[in-house]
């Protein structure tokens, strides 16, 4: 007996499921429902939830790092020069539904709730290990507190976009030319 639907079908069904109803809605039986088959063809590709959700939350960040990589172009760039390239990407409809998400999975991971607290601690590591060769700097050292520094103000912008609207969010960054201007000097002095 065989199956209708490949492991990269469902997937594709669950990360649907997921942008729809977040990742407290992405159940067996709902991904099931969207594709006409039995929650048991889901498990038997995914075996559980933690495995569907770590697919997930993969999938979803390849698809945004793929979208990033063609805003940032090749060449380090300052923060500031980063975060503005970045933030047209960033502040789209289909990108806030991602963040969405994203902002799911670290709530949960603050309340400690598995698999999202270890989920969440790999996510931003592989945020910081992506954008450190993006940004300028003397070395690895000072590139990767930029990095930090560029994650959390993209961070907090993103965060106050979904939670008080485009406007809120789209000043910060004029706003945050200066913070990181901060950052920058703050991300070259020793520690």
């Amino acid at each position: 007996m065989g199956y209708r639907h490949s492991q990269e079908e469902i997937l594709a069904a669950a990360i649907a499921v997921a942008l729809d109803t977040g990742m407290g809605g992405l159940t067996f039986s709902k991904v099931g429902d969207r594709l006409g088959i039995s929650d048991r063809t889901v498990v038997y590709y995914f075996a559980n939830k933690a495995e569907l959700v770590s697919a997930v939350v993969a999938a979803v960040g390849a698809n945004l790092v793929s979208v990033l990589e063609e805003a940032f172009g090749a060449e380090p760039q300052t923060q500031p020069e980063l975060v503005s390239r970045s933030w047209p990407v960033l502040t789209t409809p289909a990108a806030d539904r991602v963040f969405r998400l994203y902002f799911e999975i670290v709530g949960l991971a603050s309340a400690r709730q598995a698999p999202y607290d270890e989920l969440a601690a790999v996510l931003v590591e592989a945020w910081v290990e992506w954008l450190t060769p993006r940004l300028a700097g003397s070395s690895l050292q000072i590139r990767r507190r930029r990095a930090l520094a560029t994650l959390a103000q993209i961070d907090g912008l993103l965060l106050l976009r979904l939670i008080a609207g485009p406007d809120a969010a789209d000043a910060g960054p004029r706003v945050g030319r200066a913070i990181a201007v901060v950052a920058q000097i703050v991300g070259d002095a020793e520690v």
